[in-house]
């Protein structure tokens, strides 16, 4: 790993005390109770939205990689990857919010951290492969999002800006590439270095990202 003077860590986003059963009970009653939806929705925003800076890292190649050398060999390439990932998050000031299949989300203080640890994380990747045969090396790809979302508990989050940082990090960045949604692009503002625009179309939807230049 590297050695760098560790952060302090960043006062996290409050999650919900009030959790995923409150949650749905107010999904619930917005569904079968039109007449008060209004007064649901207000009563959710305040219990559960929440500003939110998303870090995705996405291990590229998981099918293709399990099928040609076996599933086991590739959960060791995963926990790898993951000893690499955490401690970063953690150096940057953000927490881990879940490690599902080959995806890991972190929740950071703010773009500019989730774009110094994304940084972090692909040099940590290139330097573990050093000398390693290509069925042992790591490839990830990185989304930073930011905005709004509804924050439910730990590793429980919806909305628009989660649905499109999973997209950019997941299904558009390619491997050893980080991509920032609109709304974290413009909340690093212009002393962050020079960005590529991507727009791209998946499964219907015009799609604008923002690659890091350096």
């Amino acid at each position: 790993m590297r050695e760098v003077p560790e952060k302090p860590a960043a006062q996290e986003v409050p999650i919900p005390a009030s959790g995923r059963e409150t949650f749905w009970r107010l999904v619930r009653s917005y569904e079968h109770e039109p007449d008060r939806r209004t007064e649901i929705l207000e009563q959710i925003d305040l219990l559960f939205r929440r500003p939110a800076t998303i870090l995705v890292v996405d291990a590229c190649g998981f099918t293709r990689a399990s099928r040609g050398t076996g599933i086991v060999q590739f959960l060791a390439l995963l926990r790898r990857l993951e000893g690499i990932v955490v401690p970063e998050v953690e150096r940057a000031g953000g927490s881990m919010l879940a490690h599902e299949a080959d995806n890991f989300f972190a929740l950071m203080p703010d773009p500019a951290a989730a774009l110094e640890c994304g940084r972090a994380i692909l040099s940590e990747v290139a330097k573990s492969n050093e000398g390693l045969p290509a069925s042992k090396r790591l490839a990830v790809s990185i989304g930073i999002g930011h905005g709004d979302v509804l924050m439910i508990e730990r590793g429980l989050m919806y909305g628009d800006e989660m649905n499109l940082v999973c997209k950019v990090g997941e299904d558009l960045a390619g491997p050893d590439e980080i991509l920032l949604t609109p709304a974290a692009r413009e909340a690093l503002g212009p002393a962050h270095g020079d960005f590529e625009e991507r727009r791209l179309t998946i499964s219907g939807l015009d799609v604008t990202a923002y690659r890091p230049l350096a």
